[in-house]
């Protein structure tokens, strides 16, 4: 495949390959670098995209892909135990505690089923599909409700 036809068959897929990677990374600059590792892919398999009958199927399946390497590299965040939060300036543990409560206020505000489902997978770490065995929701509804709980919080 030439310069020029990878251009015009693969780039403007680019908006598409992005939205597909912010759904399943849920972070803008995680789903900026899947894709731009997707783009990197595709040129290294440039000679044999030729034979590709639906590049948005091919590319969004390579990028799924790459998406959940990504997901499965990240490591779990460590809470902050209590003696680390010792060893902060004084100054810097008001402001801690203060956002905390600032944040349990806003998540007693939100609706149970959202602030349930955030907990469970924001504090408890569960994957999206723990969540759904537990609860009996589809995955998808589960991160929607994880998303909107997202939403309101930072609103």
């Amino acid at each position: 495949m030439t310069e020029a036809a990878f251009h015009t068959v693969w780039l403007p897929l680019q908006g598409r390959f992005y939205r597909v990677a912010f759904y399943l990374l849920e972070d803008e600059a995680d789903a900026k670098d899947a894709v731009q590792e997707l783009y990197l892919k595709l040129w290294t398999l440039r000679d044999h995209l030729e034979l590709v009958r639906e590049p948005a199927a091919y590319g969004s399946l390579l990028l799924r892909n790459l998406c959940i390497d990504r997901i499965r590299r990240r490591k779990p965040r460590e809470a902050l135990r209590e003696d680390q939060a010792d060893d902060l300036p004084p100054d810097r543990q008001l402001e801690d505690k203060e956002a905390l409560q600032a944040v349990m206020k806003n998540m007693d505000a939100l609706p149970p089923n959202q602030r349930k489902l955030l907990t469970m997978k924001v504090l408890q770490g569960l994957s999206y599909d723990e969540i759904s065995q537990k609860t009996g929701l589809s995955p998808l509804n589960i991160r929607v409700l994880v998303s909107l709980a997202r939403k309101k919080l930072r609103r």
